[in-house]
């Protein structure tokens, strides 16, 4: 699958090797960097924490409890799962604040692999949890016999609802965090292109592109952070419908 936004990226921006897809060159650095800050951490442990250790633990023990508020017991089973979503996704929303690099989840083809791969697991949990019981949530509310109509478009409804979540996961990670890049990448060629016109050098446009910079690198960083929570939380409540489908049945 193309995606069709890579030509509104300007190609002297992003880093490039060879014929590698850029996202796939990313996404693996990004990878490679968690391994990496992952393994110094756990070999290196200490009662007296530093700053690294503190903000790993601080956001070990949110994630954490905030699955156990959601799933309950069965909860431990998927931090691995929930952790590696949130602290991959936040550090590819964050790496393209970086001039030459780009973030991985700009692209729609990641967002939605994501997407896709979370919807998949909470559809296989729940048939593991709940057998054939687990279609049960598309029949909606017990009406009268002679509201049988009703009770189908209920139905219809649910399924489209259902099949939309990969859709609605995907593509808002995506679209927020490409605007992002795509506001980044205009203020860098509005830049460049201030600073080496002689015809605009005592206008005051000039440094507009250098005063708004720095507004949108705090933007890119909020933004970063909540998508990656909105997506983890997401992804937390999915799979709490699925293991615990009769708390989240009619």
């Amino acid at each position: 699958m193309s995606s069709g936004h890579e030509s509104l990226v300007p190609e002297s921006v992003i880093i490039k090797i060879g014929n590698i897809p850029d996202t796939l060159i990313f996404a693996w650095a990004v990878w490679i960097f968690i391994a990496v800050i992952s393994i110094a951490i756990a070999r290196k442990p200490s009662l007296v924490p530093s700053k690294v250790q503190a903000i790993y633990e601080m956001l070990l023990q949110y994630i954490t409890g905030l699955a156990d508020e959601l799933i309950g017991p069965e909860a431990y089973k998927f931090y691995p799962l929930f952790i590696g979503l949130f602290i991959f996704i936040l550090i590819s929303n964050l790496i393209g604040l970086v001039p030459g690099l780009k973030s991985p989840t700009s692209d729609l083809n990641l967002t939605f692999g994501l997407a896709g791969m979370v919807f998949l697991y909470f559809v296989v949990l729940g048939f593991r949890y709940n057998g054939i019981h687990y279609l049960k949530q598309f029949a909606g509310p017990k009406l009268p016999w002679f509201l049988f109509p009703i009770s189908i478009l209920i139905m219809i409804t649910e399924v489209i609802s259902f099949l939309t979540r990969p859709l609605s996961l995907g593509l808002r990670l995506f679209c927020n965090i490409f605007s992002k890049e795509l506001f980044l990448t205009i203020l860098a060629s509005l830049t460049l292109t201030f600073l080496f016109s002689h015809e605009l050098k005592d206008n005051i446009f000039t440094i507009m592109p250098l005063l708004l910079r720095p507004f949108i690198l705090i933007l890119g960083l909020i933004i970063g952070f909540i998508q990656a929570l909105v997506f983890m939380v997401l992804a937390m409540s999915y799979i709490a419908a699925a293991v615990r489908m009769e708390e989240h049945s009619f």
